[in-house]
């Protein structure tokens, strides 16, 4: 994942007849690749394609510290798939896109390998990585976001 260069390659507006503007690199090429943010600023922004993003007036986006190693690793987890669900859009409308599927497969890759790592460590994030034999009511005992620290 971390072989993809993010912001090295140039915008070009086009405007097709919906007066829609479209980013590319060239026209007669299915392999480029856009100006983008890493996964973690992405998320942060709620954007990925640094050419698509406008900023509110004078609105900052707000830097998110996790206060702990399994907040984290959560983060970790919400950026990557942020990440791999821009990407998917972008695929809707640019299937042919070979290097942009290359890198919503590393981001794939990369969710799945912390989402395992995260269960093994913390427990289920989602009711279907739930094993048969696992106590699927032991989240009921863990603290609530609102109750703080037990």
């Amino acid at each position: 994942m971390n072989n993809y260069i993010y912001n090295n390659y140039d915008w070009n507006r086009k405007m097709n007849s919906n007066m829609n503007y479209y980013p590319y690199m060239n026209n007669n090429s299915n392999n480029y690749q856009m100006d983008m943010f890493n996964p973690t600023e992405g998320f942060e922004k709620g954007n990925m394609f640094k050419g698509l993003y406008k900023q509110y007036k004078n609105y900052q986006p707000m830097k998110l510290i996790p206060k702990d190693e399994r907040e984290k690793r959560l983060f970790e987890i919400q950026s990557i798939c942020f990440a791999a669900h821009e990407l998917n859009l972008f695929l809707d409308t640019h299937p042919d896109n070979q290097s942009m599927l290359a890198l919503f497969n590393d981001y794939m890759r990369k969710e799945k390998e912390l989402t395992k790592e995260y269960e093994r460590m913390y427990g289920p994030l989602t009711v279907d990585s739930i094993d048969d034999n696992e106590n699927i009511f032991k989240w009921v005992e863990e603290k609530w976001p609102w109750e703080g620290e037990r």
